[in-house]
């Protein structure tokens, strides 16, 4: 008991814990959107809501039989229209083959025979008892007096009527056992199977149905063949008058005057079961479909000049009643209701699931632009192939309209995603995007063809390195497709579309690959732009190491120049070594010392051959120097609109950091007059990293700079100078606001002191010359020579 106590806690323990992770994630998804939030929100619901609708303004006319069209009326959707009359028509038919249950209850015939048995018994009971007052042994015959004694106490004692005087006979046969077993025998055959029915006239009504007779003690049916087998009242009765030779107890006159008194004892034991049968036409009219009309898109329901007749005004008033405002409301609002949940569940993965949660309302409003485009540009392919199919110079075996929706290119927003966010994002609004284009065509399969090509998108393009990746992408989505149709084609094999309906099916798969790629280049730029938002495509253009601002950094800080491209080398391999954008952080590490450029001299990198300029000033200073170039970076930034995903990693590269040397050197130039030195005053200004790829960016920027102090770098030396960086850096509390982990720390350090071996590598020393050696004293040593 206290095991199964204990499990229930948990249950309930489970079942809080999960109650309260919803309510917190819808907490903090919702809690802090504000009025105008809300307001977008709806406005981008109804605005997908209206596009979804696809309302026609043709009006139908309320005709009446008779009536005379004065316009043609085309069908403006595919749809299925009910034909009550057929219907109607078809229960009927239904009906008449469901059989008619009549209830057989033999315990009828049980009871009659236990009465009669019973009365037999009294009878005998009573004719021994009027024997013995009288002193009548048994076995001899009463005389006149006796036996109206004892026919009067039988019908004091039975009180029965004696018709026929059967007492009489019955006394006369002291109420023999033979007697009785004869007559019950008799009575019995009158009411045997199939049974005995008040009226057969109601037999003749359900005769055409069929009969199925149900046995009232067991519940089981028999179906009857022939119902003329079930007697009447008349025919049981005839029935005892045919087996009167079995009784032969008595004779001659006797023996009528019994056959007359069981003729009173015979009862109805068939009867028809009113609620067994409407059960099984209820049951048999369940099963039955209504008759249903298919009506294809555009199909003309009546012409100008036409006279209305039923089957029209059926089809007219089905479409018609579609046009009724509460109707429209009401499609309206289903329509509404799904997308509001879709899109709130976009809303809230954002919010909450989301990495850069900093980021989710220009993320949503990017993904509702999105998908509100791309069903505004399937809607148009869809209209499209309506007109198309509609001319009448194709042939019938073509006309079908879902022959030209595989043209659409359902996939481009997924691929727009896919370029814009990410591939997590991506495959929600596939799955999304699917679901408003099965709702807009109507089709399941277009929301297969559409699911598929856009899946197909998010693998192709989840790690894209350039332009020519969205066209490559754009082709295997046409061929992902063509598959997709081919399957859909195998899938539905009883409805024949014929070789040439395929072939116009397959050449649509492919073109609306090729199609959502075009589309896909050509918005690209438009929404980078319009939000803000940096793609892969933009960072290999700020890769170019010819971009001007590089080209400064090479020529007027060459130092920073170097660093930069070796620290890029580091973080891209870190990047690669755990799942990172590579790509990102090795721009990010050209773009991430462009501050320098405002005072090259002050960095030592570039003091090649000039002195250190920070000798002359103050640790405080030289700090403020130091600290200048990130915001000097950022200024340069926005000079050049460099991407955001780039100009976030200037200041985050150092973010919090420590100036160690100049720190220390406060402290130790601390007198009297100034006994404490804050370390504030000696720290960047942050932030810390908000991302892995800052976090490595900061890592590769220190051991770049360390690895440059190694006298003579060994892997050891190297693997043990990064390790003390990277635990400086954690304990500094750098990592804290990043989702970087100890385990991805640990594989960054690796890939770091693999590049740095690699770049202090040793070699052999060249024959005849010692570099190592001063100029001055090989000077000397060939003047001595000489």
């Amino acid at each position: 008991m206290a095991e199964r106590t204990n499990g229930k806690r948990n249950g309930k323990s489970a079942l809080r814990k999960i109650r309260h992770y919803i309510k917190r994630s819808m907490a903090r998804a919702i809690g802090h959107l504000t009025v105008l939030q809300l307001l977008v929100g709806f406005g981008i619901c109804l605005l997908i809501t209206l596009l979804l609708m696809g309302y026609q303004f043709q009006t139908i006319p309320d005709y009446k039989p008779g009536d005379v069209a004065d316009r043609t009326i085309e069908a403006p959707h595919d749809s299925q229209v009910e034909d009550p009359d057929a219907t109607r028509e078809k229960h009927d038919k239904i009906l008449a083959l469901v059989p008619a249950v009549f209830e057989l209850d033999l315990r009828v015939n049980q009871r009659i025979e236990s009465e009669l048995r019973a009365s037999f018994a009294r009878g005998r009971r009573i004719v021994t008892e009027t024997r013995s007052d009288l002193g009548v042994p048994a076995g001899r015959p009463f005389n006149r007096d006796q036996r109206e004694e004892v026919v009067s106490a039988l019908r004091e004692g039975l009180a029965e009527p004696d018709e026929n005087n059967v007492l009489e006979i019955c006394a006369k046969h002291d109420f023999s056992q033979e007697l009785e077993s004869q007559m019950a025998g008799l009575l019995g055959k009158a009411m045997a199977y199939p049974g005995v029915i008040e009226d057969r006239n109601l037999l003749l009504r359900y005769v055409d149905r069929g009969i199925v007779l149900r046995d009232a003690v067991t519940g089981r049916d028999q179906k009857l063949s022939d119902w003329m087998a079930i007697r009447g009242l008349t025919q049981a009765r005839d029935a005892l008058r045919q087996y009167e030779f079995e009784m032969t107890a008595v004779t001659g006159d006797d023996k009528k005057r019994l056959i007359g008194y069981l003729e009173t004892w015979v009862r109805p034991n068939v009867d028809f079961s009113e609620e067994q049968t409407q059960i099984r036409e209820q049951t048999a009219l369940a099963e039955a479909d209504p008759v249903i009309i298919q009506i294809k898109k555009g199909r003309t329901l009546v012409r100008a000049g036409d006279e209305i007749s039923r089957q029209n005004l059926v089809l007219l008033r089905a479409f018609q009643k579609e046009k009724q405002p509460f109707r429209l409301l009401s499609r309206f609002f289903g329509i509404f209701i799904v997308v509001g949940f879709f899109m709130s569940a976009l809303w809230n993965y954002l919010a909450v699931f989301q990495r850069s949660r900093r980021r989710a309302p220009q993320h949503y409003l990017l993904l509702a632009t999105i998908l509100a485009v791309n069903i505004l540009v399937t809607k148009v392919f869809v209209g499209l192939a309506d007109v198309l199919s509609d001319t009448t110079l194709l042939s019938e075996a073509v006309k079908a309209p879902l022959n030209y929706y595989f043209l659409a290119p359902v996939a481009f927003g997924a691929v727009l995603v896919i370029l814009l966010v990410d591939a997590q994002t991506a495959i929600l609004f596939s799955l999304i995007s699917t679901v408003f284009v099965g709702v807009l065509t109507g089709q399941v399969s277009m929301s297969v063809y559409s699911l598929a090509g856009c899946l197909t998108s998010v693998y192709v393009l989840d790690h894209y390195r350039e332009r020519l990746a969205v066209i490559r992408a754009g082709l295997i989505i046409g061929v992902i497709n063509g598959i997709t149709i081919l399957a859909l084609h195998l899938y539905a094999s009883t409805t024949s579309i014929g070789w040439l309906g395929l072939t116009i099916r397959l050449s649509g798969g492919l073109l609306s690959g090729l199609f959502a790629a075009m589309l896909a280049s050509i918005l690209l730029p438009v929404l980078e732009s319009l939000f803000d938002i940096t793609t892969d495509i933009r960072l290999l253009e700020l890769s170019n190491l010819n971009k001007p601002i590089l080209r400064r950094l090479a020529v007027e800080a060459p130092g920073t120049y170097h660093h930069s491209i070796i620290v890029g080398t580091l973080a891209e391999a870190a990047a690669e070594a755990i799942g990172a954008s590579a790509l990102l952080v090795r721009v990010g590490a050209y773009y991430h010392d462009i501050g320098k450029l405002k005072k090259p001299s002050y960095y030592v990198e570039n003091q090649i051959y000039s002195a250190n300029k920070h000798e002359g000033l103050s640790p405080s200073m030289s700090s403020l120097i130091l600290a200048s170039h990130v915001k000097d970076g950022l200024l340069m930034a926005d000079e050049i609109k460099l991407a955001p995903k780039v100009k976030e990693l200037i200041p985050q590269h150092h973010g919090t950091r420590l100036m160690t040397y100049f720190y220390q050197k406060a402290r130790g130039a601390a007198d009297d007059k100034q006994p404490s030195v804050s370390e504030d005053e000696f720290r960047y200004p942050g932030p810390k990293p908000q991302s892995k790829e800052a976090a490595i960016l900061m890592l590769a920027d220190q051991v770049e700079a360390a690895a440059r102090t190694l006298q003579d770098p060994s892997p050891g030396q190297i693997e043990g100078m990064i390790r003390r960086l990277t635990q400086a850096t954690i304990q500094d509390g750098q990592f804290d606001e990043c989702d970087v982990t100890l385990k991805e720390v640990e594989q960054i350090s690796r890939a770091f002191a693999r590049v740095i071996a690699g770049i202090h590598h040793h070699r052999i020393e060249y024959p005849g010359f010692d570099f190592n050696t001063p100029i001055e004293e090989r000077r000397t040593e060939h003047q001595r020579v000489q």
